[in-house]
């Protein structure tokens, strides 16, 4: 027996029957296809951990035919995990399944998971009918909810469905093309094939029916969701958020994190919400908790953004920071991402300064917590800007701001990282700033020191982090975050950053200490926020 053969045997054991027929198809046809061939298609396949938790949040006790949904089937793998939760039943069953699957490489092994789901329901006197569709679910399935009668959708309606389960497809789509033309009403912005996905089974499910999928925690925040968020939580009622700590144990070519959501149909609203926290696949040792709806949806500034507190430690940061009275902008504090993109200002990038016609280009890896570092040699990356009148578009006068990194590595653990540039005589009159860099600086005047210091120092310090963690599950910080993010007074962030700007030595500990001390924070959190101190000094 190969060890692969033990590693099925194992999955069959753990998984149920049906969920191991199919995950050894799903492993047979991963080694027909190429990496590369799969992520062109946006196929990112389920785990077999993650399809049985998936299927247990689905409620299945009712009497009855069962009607399901799976757009984006795949290989049948989370058909397969609630088909092997009715072979517990005891009383006989019937589930009626629809299946949308357009992939012709994958649909031979969709056909065979769902001929054996049929036959081992039947074994154990149940009964399954089943259809699958080999068609494209947005135009020839959801699109029957949207748009005028006459618009894509001239293919029989499919009815209401007492649940839908999924892992949708994952990729950019053109605002120009048919299934964003479908979804008018929902596109905001650069829309995504899982949005779509979303809110077509949303449009599917009859009154209290459920809806169960992993995605990307994009959806959860910023502004290109912003309109698909308030369309979907109108009609849906969020019932349970599980997220994934690792960002590379759930799928290991996506960059950003996963969530499991579990909701239902408008009827009666959600008054809390479940939330639970993994260390990646290990499902079983999850971290959970159930809070307030309005802990979970936060539309205090209309954008219905989506914070998950994985901790009570978690939501104490976030109540502390919901105290504060003012949101970024209304400080006078403005974000801005730095004006250089690369390839388009190629004229101007120079491999060393050379004068007063030039001037510091600074990216991503010369921001370290409070500090520039400046030039670092590097083979690929210039570290000078031409300074002429064509390029003085791309400059910005040298001044005091805050410099945040707009992206963190993919398993880097520190979301917020931040440097002080502090305008002086031996700076030259202009910097370049990289796209990959956001900047900090005041509507109507300029930043002083000690709140260049003191917002380098929240920004670094673990509570903001961990706030900024509740908040986005990216690796880009965005600046419309930022803007919707509370802060302190003008005046405590400059108390703070004079305190720090006076160490000797810019200990993470040291300077932890000031922002909680500063800040009142209580003894027991305190103690856990530094505990955790995430940026280091070197």
């Amino acid at each position: 027996m190969t060890s692969e053969d033990i590693f099925l045997r194992a999955v069959d054991a753990r998984s149920g029957p049906l969920l191991g027929y199919s995950f050894d198809l799903q492993a047979r046809y991963e080694r027909l296809t190429s990496l590369e061939a799969r992520k062109g298609k946006g196929q990112f396949f389920t785990p077999p951990e993650v399809c049985r938790f998936m299927a247990s949040l689905l409620s299945l006790k009712s009497p009855g035919t069962f009607r399901l949904l799976d757009p984006g089937a795949g290989t049948g793998s989370l058909t397969a995990a609630v088909c092997d939760c009715f072979l517990n039943f005891r009383s006989s069953r019937h589930i009626e399944v629809h299946l949308f699957e357009n992939d012709p490489e994958v649909l031979p092994f969709l056909r065979k998971t769902m001929k054996r789901c049929a036959e081992k329901l039947s074994e154990h006197g149940h009964s399954m009918t089943y259809e699958i569709h080999a068609k494209d679910f947005i135009l020839d399935g959801a699109a029957a909810f949207f748009g005028p009668p006459s618009l894509f959708n001239d293919w029989p309606v499919l009815g209401e469905f007492d649940g839908a389960i999924m892992n949708p497809p994952y990729f950019k789509v053109s605002k120009a093309s048919p299934c964003a033309r479908v979804m008018e009403e929902v596109v905001h912005g650069q829309p995504n094939i899982y949005a779509f996905f979303l809110a077509g089974a949303a449009q599917m499910l009859r009154p209290g029916g459920q809806l169960v999928a992993i995605t990307p925690r994009s959806f959860c925040n910023g502004l290109y969701f912003r309109g698909f968020r308030h369309w979907f939580f109108e009609k849906i009622a969020l019932d349970h958020i599980h997220s994934f700590e690792s960002r590379t144990e759930t799928f290991r070519d996506v960059l950003q994190e996963s969530l499991v959501t579990a909701s239902h149909r408008l009827g009666k609203p959600s008054a809390n919400v479940t939330v639970s926290t993994s260390n990646g696949l290990n499902i079983n040792t999850a971290k959970c908790a159930t809070l307030p709806t309005a802990m979970v949806i936060d539309n205090s500034c209309g954008h219905a953004n989506i914070r998950i507190p994985a901790s009570r430690e978690d939501q104490a940061v976030a109540e502390v920071v919901e105290s504060w009275p003012h949101r970024f902008p209304e400080l006078g504090l403005r974000i801005s991402t730095g004006p250089v993109v690369m390839f388009r200002a190629t004229d101007f990038l120079l491999s060393q300064a050379n004068g007063k016609g030039t001037a510091p280009l600074l990216s991503v890896f010369n921001v370290k917590p409070f500090r520039i570092e400046w030039p670092v040699i590097h083979k690929k990356h210039p570290t000078a800007f031409k300074i002429c009148r064509d390029s003085q578009r791309l400059l910005l006068p040298t001044r005091n701001y805050v410099l945040l990194r707009r992206f963190s590595a993919k398993e880097e653990r520190r979301r917020l990282t931040a440097s002080c540039l502090i305008a002086s005589e031996a700076l030259p009159p202009f910097i370049a700033l990289e796209n990959h860099l956001n900047y900090v600086y005041h509507a109507e005047r300029e930043l002083k020191p000690d709140e260049v210091y003191g917002l380098a120092a929240l920004f670094n310090s673990n509570l903001l982090d961990r706030y900024f963690r509740t908040i986005s599950g990216n690796t880009q910080v965005n600046a419309t975050e930022i803007r919707s993010m509370k802060l302190p007074p003008l005046p405590t962030v400059a108390g703070i950053g004079q305190k720090v700007s006076g160490l000797a030595s810019l200990d993470c500990n040291a300077v932890e200490l000031i922002v909680l001390r500063e800040l009142g924070i209580n003894p027991q959190l305190c103690a856990h926020l530094l505990e955790g101190t995430l940026f280091s000094h070197t």
